[in-house]
């Protein structure tokens, strides 16, 4: 940790003046992160909007999480065919006749799509925590930007305990048994 002497000129000037240039940047560093958080919260709510207007916009979400799961011809699949009851056939070969018929994916195209579902829980669910952290970078930047109120007032009972413990260890410390006891 450097210190310095408050009573050479030289030598406050240059503290004085990296104080300065890292308010100044802990400030732009702000007001950055601020309009960071602006843009992704209108870009958030903007793509709300999207989904409200024209809510297919989630069909090709819908699509892969089918694609990659195929959780709507499952579930017709067991819906179709509850209780594998064939005595010579293995349950998972019915399953999987009862998945590759025609019948299953008509049956899939009429039901209600839990893929569809699970795709607007999923999309509301990620703009919640992208609007969450545009919320987050909003306030940081806020409190980064408006740097003085709470820094100086920090720094101010900072300033205050060290004179306070610079005076007390320039006087002597009294010994123990001239101390008071209550």
């Amino acid at each position: 940790m450097a210190y310095y002497h408050r009573d050479n000129p030289e030598q406050v000037t240059r503290v004085a003046t990296v104080i300065q240039f890292t308010e100044i940047f802990v400030r732009l560093a702000g007001v950055l992160l601020l309009l960071v958080g602006l843009v992704v919260g209108i870009q958030v709510i903007m793509e709300a909007w999207d989904l409200y207007r024209s809510p297919e916009h989630i069909e090709r979400f819908s699509w892969a999480i089918e694609k990659g799961t195929n959780l709507d011809k499952s579930i017709a699949a067991l819906t179709k065919n509850p209780v594998p009851s064939s005595k010579t056939n293995e349950p998972g070969e019915q399953l999987d006749q009862a998945a590759r018929s025609p019948d299953t994916q008509a049956f899939v195209d009429e039901s209600i799509r839990l893929s569809y579902l699970l795709a607007w829980i999923i999309a509301i669910l990620l703009l919640m925590l992208i609007g969450r952290l545009a919320l987050a970078a909003i306030k940081t930047g806020g409190e980064l930007a408006l740097y003085d109120r709470e820094v100086k007032g920090f720094a101010r009972t900072l300033l205050k305990e060290t004179s306070k413990l610079q005076r007390g260890s320039e006087q002597q410390a009294m010994p123990f048994s001239t101390v008071k006891k209550k």
